[in-house]
C-alpha cells in the first residue's frame, strides 16, 4: 500500500525534445504479431465472457464526419483506412511519469506543435524542420521542467502549465500575446468556446478566461478533496451549458454565461483514500442530449445533459473515451472486451474479446490507452506499444502491430496520418 501513497508525491516533469533530436527517422516496416496487484476497488461483475457474438454491425458511410479537436481528429473518428506500411519517429528526451502525462498534440495547418523539457514551445513541419522555438520561462522555472497543455483558436495557441501559468502565443510567429499567473496549477484539458476558454485547476475550480487578454470572466468552485484522481480532467460544452467532472468524481453542469450551477451528479461511490487517488475516468463524450463516460470503478454512464439523471449504466471498466456512430456506442474495457451498446436503451448488443490472442498472464498486464473508429475498423492503442486493429462488423481482431515497447498514447489523426506519443518520441504512421 505504501507505494500508492508515494506515487501521490511524484511531480510530473522532465518532458523534453533532445537538443540532438533530428528529422523524422527513415521509414520502417511494422511488425505484425499475434504480478499480482492488490485490488483496491470492489469488483462488480467485471465482464469475462463474450455475448451475442453472431450479431453483425454495419457502419454507415456518414461516419465520415471527421470531427475536429485540438486541430486534429482526436475525438474518435477517422474517415480513411490506414495500412501502416510506413512508420517514422521523432525522438526526444524521456518523459518521466508518462502514465500521468496525457499528451496533447496540436496541429496547425500542416505543422505540429509540442514542447521540450525546459518549457520551450516548438513548431515544426512534416519533416521535423523547426519553424520557430520560443521559451517564456525563467531559469528557475526551466529547471522545474514545465509540462504544457495546448489548445487552438484560429491562429492563437492557448497554453496552461504545471507552474500556475497560462498564456497565449501567435501561432504564425510564436510571439507571446499575453501571459498571466494563476493561484495554483491546472489539471484539465483546455476547451475553447468562441472568445473564451475553460480549464480546471488543482483546487477543483473551473475557470472561464478571455482568449483576448486572459482575464477571468467567472469561476466555479466545486467540491475540494485533498486526495485527488491522477487523471487529466475532461470538459465538454453545448450552446447553453458546460459539463465537467472534478477530481472527486462529481459531474457538474453549469450555465456557460454565468457559471451558475445547473445540476450535480456523483459518479464515485467511495471516499476511500487510495481509491480516490487511483480513481480514473474517461473523457466525456457529449452526443445529442446525453453524456457518456466510464471509469475504472466498473461503471459506464449515460447521463441526461438537461437534468443530470442517469438514464442507464453498465458494469464496464474503462478509462478510454467511447465513440458514438448513429445510435450505437463503441467502447473497450480495460480487460479487452469490445462493447457495442444501443445509445438510447442502453441494451448491450454485442461483446467480443479483442485480447483473445494474448496469453492470460500477458493480457492481465495490458491496458487500452485510446481508440479511433474507422469506416469498418477500430484502431486500439495499448500500453505495451501495440495497436490492435478490430473488425467492427464482427468484433474480431484482424491484426496486432508492434509499434514500440512501452506505453503509447491515444491516437491522433491529421491528414490521414496517425500520430502517437511515447515517453521518448512522437510516432507517425501511414
Amino acid at each position: 500500500m505504501i507505494k500508492y501513497f508515494l506515487i501521490f508525491f511524484i511531480f510530473l516533469n522532465n518532458c523534453s525534445f533532445s537538443d540532438r533530436a533530428g528529422i523524422w527517422s527513415q521509414n520502417e516496416s511494422l511488425q505484425s504479431n499475434n504480478s499480482k496487484i492488490e485490488t483496491l476497488f470492489k469488483k462488480q461483475q467485471i465482464t469475462k465472457d463474450e455475448f451475442n457474438t453472431n450479431f453483425l454491425i454495419q457502419t454507415p458511410l456518414k461516419l465520415i464526419n471527421n470531427q475536429q479537436e485540438f486541430g486534429a481528429n482526436s475525438s474518435g473518428f477517422l474517415n480513411k483506412n490506414l495500412d501502416f506500411k510506413k512508420i517514422s519517429r521523432y525522438k526526444f528526451s524521456k518523459i518521466d511519469n508518462f502514465d500521468f502525462f496525457d499528451p496533447t498534440l496540436v496541429f496547425y495547418n500542416n505543422d505540429l506543435v509540442f514542447f521540450d523539457k525546459k518549457g520551450s514551445i516548438l513548431k515544426f513541419d512534416d519533416n521535423s524542420k523547426i519553424i520557430w522555438k520560443k521559451n517564456y520561462y525563467t531559469k528557475v522555472e526551466k529547471k522545474i521542467s514545465p509540462i504544457l497543455n495546448f489548445s487552438i483558436k484560429d491562429d492563437t495557441l492557448i497554453v496552461t502549465d504545471n507552474l500556475s501559468k497560462y498564456y497565449a502565443l501567435d501561432l504564425e510567429t510564436g510571439e507571446i500575446l499575453w501571459s498571466k499567473n494563476h493561484n495554483t496549477i491546472f489539471i484539465s484539458e483546455i476547451k475553447i468556446d468562441n472568445d473564451k476558454f475553460y480549464v480546471i485547476d488543482s483546487n477543483n475550480v473551473l475557470n472561464c478566461f478571455s482568449i483576448k487578454d486572459g482575464s477571468k470572466i467567472w469561476e466555479f468552485k466545486s467540491e475540494f478533496e485533498l486526495i485527488k484522481s491522477q487523471k487529466k480532467l475532461s470538459i465538454v460544452y453545448d450552446e447553453q451549458n458546460i459539463y465537467f467532472y472534478n477530481s472527486t468524481g462529481n459531474l457538474y453542469s453549469l450555465d456557460k454565461n454565468s457559471g451558475n450551477l445547473v445540476w450535480i451528479t456523483p459518479t464515485k461511490d467511495t471516499d476511500n483514500f487510495f481509491e480516490s487517488f487511483l480513481f480514473r475516468t474517461s473523457k466525456i463524450l457529449l452526443n445529442e442530449d446525453q453524456l457518456f463516460f466510464s471509469n475504472n470503478q466498473n461503471t459506464f454512464f449515460a447521463i441526461d445533459k438537461n437534468s443530470g439523471f442517469i438514464n442507464w449504466k453498465h458494469n464496464i471498466n474503462s478509462e478510454i473515451k467511447p465513440t458514438v456512430v448513429d445510435n450505437v456506442i463503441f467502447t473497450i474495457s480495460s480487460e479487452g472486451f469490445f462493447f457495442v451498446i444501443d445509445k438510447v436503451s442502453g441494451n448491450i448488443l454485442r461483446i467480443t474479446d479483442v485480447f483473445s490472442q494474448f496469453k492470460k498472464k500477458k493480457r492481465n498486464k495490458v491496458k487500452p490507452t485510446g481508440m479511433i473508429v474507422d469506416i469498418n475498423k477500430v484502431y486500439l492503442t495499448l500500453d505495451n506499444g501495440r495497436i490492435i486493429v478490430v473488425n467492427i462488423n464482427n468484433g474480431r481482431t484482424d491484426s496486432i502491430f508492434k509499434i514500440t515497447n512501452g506505453r503509447i498514447s491515444q491516437p491522433f489523426i491529421h491528414n490521414y496520418y496517425m500520430f502517437i506519443v511515447k515517453d521518448n518520441e512522437i510516432i507517425k504512421l501511414n
